[in-house]
């Protein structure tokens, strides 16, 4: 679909969904996965403090054998087994091991050495006994319960062996998997660059929060809502400020954001007269791929691809509605860039606390929603206290969205219906 001057009285068939995001899918194909759009193939190098929420670049490999060597896992008392093959066996102390000791004070027949967790297996012992399974008398050892060969040892190279990849790409990096890069002895990680969006809302009633406002001109949220969310999701935002309903205007935003490889216009998508943003773009090179989806809230939502490839995105203005088409569509894509296998956002079952009417609009609704654990039961959600499209605050109640597939049916309560967490989208 390219842009035209009859775009707004276009009564093109609305596409699903499930469409959109094949579109998204086809866009990305698998040299999309290698990086994003106008980057280089590169890496950032962080250390591991600044690598949480980034994306896993190049694998991360063991620098020597995990455990490096045969490791206590109890306090207690390295022997050989051959001695305490019975209860009753007595053993003379010979001196302690410690963590971080090298280990070298051997065990002979007849002798123990009192060791700590983590501390090397002194040469000779092949077992550790714990102190709940010993009496001392002096130092003399009394053996309350038979031992095995390698009881309570770790062997060396037990979990991993030197070379061993420990991490792999693509994987947004939690704390769990720094534990495991510093376990490994790497002490940064590579990890790929942040993508840049530019995020342009568009409108002439549109003024700053902290501004003066006219009548007739409301506070922007878009930018610095948007913003906010895919900075949570690990791009790099730029928020280049409101461009007004002119072809002027929006040319000249359109142009700074077409810089990034990923461009959102939010606002002027729809059919009204002053709804000039897909023409514009299409000035500027968009292949507009398509516009309009059949989803409540949200329904003007648009994709194209820039003349250099970026990624466009149009959205509609109303906040609700811009949200949920970031959260449909803009970050789905993100993660494909990100080097990811593309999927739409990930699904959870919960059980419905409250009755839905049926709705008239037949087309799927992603409502906001609060969704929590209970013990007895599990995954809940009801819907937010939501006034429609235009209702922010409404939507800041909310951690999830309900997914209403069919929503001209009545849902009732205790019914398993899907949400969407608001959380991290690449995970």
């Amino acid at each position: 679909m390219t842009a035209d001057p009859d775009w707004g009285h276009d009564r093109h068939r609305l596409i699903t969904v499930e469409e959109a995001w094949g579109f998204l899918a086809d866009a990305l194909g698998a040299d999309r996965r290698a990086a994003a759009p106008g980057d280089a193939a590169k890496a950032d190098s962080v250390p591991l403090t600044e690598a949480t929420g980034r994306v896993l670049a190049a694998p991360v490999t063991l620098v020597d054998d995990d455990p490096p060597f045969d490791k206590a896992m109890m306090d207690g008392f390295a022997i050989r087994s051959a001695d305490c093959a019975a209860a009753g066996a007595k053993l003379r102390i010979r001196g302690t091991t410690l963590a971080g000791d090298e280990g070298r004070e051997a065990v002979g027949e007849g002798e123990a050495v009192r060791i700590n967790t983590g501390a090397p297996i002194p040469p000779g012992a092949d077992a550790v006994v714990r102190i709940e399974d010993t009496r001392t008398e002096g130092e003399v050892l009394c053996i309350l319960r038979r031992a095995e060969r390698d009881q309570s040892i770790a062997r060396q190279a037990s979990n991993r062996r030197l070379g061993d990849a420990v991490l792999t790409p693509p994987l947004v990096v939690r704390s769990v998997h720094v534990a495991a890069a510093a376990a490994a002895g790497a002490a940064r990680l590579e990890v790929r660059p942040r993508i840049a969006v530019a995020v342009v809302p568009t409108g002439n009633e549109l003024v700053a929060a902290g501004q003066p406002r006219a009548r007739g001109q409301i506070f922007e949220s878009n930018g610095p809502a948007l913003c906010g969310l895919l900075r949570e999701f690990g791009a790099a935002p730029r928020d280049l400020g409101v461009a007004r309903d002119t072809v002027e205007s929006l040319r000249e935003k359109f142009t700074e954001a077409l810089k990034c490889p990923v461009a959102v216009a939010v606002g002027g998508m729809s059919m009204g007269t002053h709804d000039l943003a897909p023409r514009a773009f299409g000035d500027l090179g968009v292949q507009w791929k398509f516009h309009g989806v059949a989803v409540r809230p949200g329904k003007p939502v648009a994709f194209g691809v820039g003349p250099a490839g970026q990624f466009v995105f149009g959205l509609p203005g109303n906040p609700v509605s811009a949200f949920v088409g970031t959260v449909l569509f803009v970050l789905p894509a993100l993660r494909g860039l990100f080097g990811f296998d593309f999927a739409p956002p990930n699904r959870l079952k919960a059980g419905l606390m409250v009755d839905i009417a049926p709705h008239r609009d037949g087309r799927p609704a992603f409502v906001p929603a609060i969704a929590w654990n209970d013990a007895a039961r599990g995954l809940l959600t009801r819907p937010c206290d939501w006034r429609g499209a235009g209702d922010p605050f409404g939507l800041a109640t909310a951690n999830a969205l309900l997914v209403r597939t069919r929503p001209t049916e009545h849902l009732r309560t205790g019914n398993s219906v899907e949400i969407i967490p608001l959380t991290n989208a690449l995970d």
